[in-house]
């Protein structure tokens, strides 16, 4: 059997919903607008990312649940840009951090996911962590798939939220 590679940890977060927001322009910059009105009404973003095609842009985002329709109502009454929203209920962010062999860390995680039959909404990368969006209901199943190719520290078990923070409006 092949070594493990060697995880930091692994993290959950809360039950959130994913948006995903399309424009049919590739215009750098066109997501701005919609960021600040999200900013404005104090959404946090538990995931943001951004990509650009041949005359598409695309923005994913992971909000609270109870947030989902705010966005819904922003994305449609965006002024003079023509985002779609499309919306999932009870999504959740899965963090693992590799440290090393980074990259055979996402290979060995996507194909853990193709093989467990798992979806993935949404996968973002920084130096230290890897992160999916997947169903909130798959979280510990796909650590535990997970736990097959990683190693864990020593009685090391996933970070859960244990509470949530809300903004406070005045």
């Amino acid at each position: 059997m092949a070594s493990l590679i060697p995880l930091g940890g692994v993290k959950f977060s809360e039950e959130l919903a994913l948006a995903t927001l399309s424009a049919d322009t590739s215009l750098m910059g066109v997501e701005v607008g919609m960021l600040q009105a999200l900013a404005g009404h104090r959404v946090n973003l538990f995931y943001l990312s951004v990509s650009r095609s041949t005359g598409r842009t695309r923005v994913c985002l992971c909000v609270a649940e109870d947030q989902i329709g705010l966005v819904e109502s922003l994305a449609a009454a965006a002024a003079g840009r023509p985002w779609t929203c499309r919306s999932v209920n009870s999504v959740g962010l899965l963090t693992f951090f590799p440290h090393e062999r980074r990259l055979e860390a996402l290979t060995k995680s996507l194909q853990v996911f193709a093989e467990s039959r798992l979806p993935v909404f949404g996968v973002s990368s920084t130096l230290s962590a890897l992160t999916f969006v997947t169903a909130f209901e798959e979280l510990e199943r796909a650590s535990e798939r997970l736990q097959e190719v990683f190693g864990l520290p020593e009685n090391h078990a996933p970070f859960k939220p244990e509470f949530r923070v809300k903004p406070v409006t005045r």
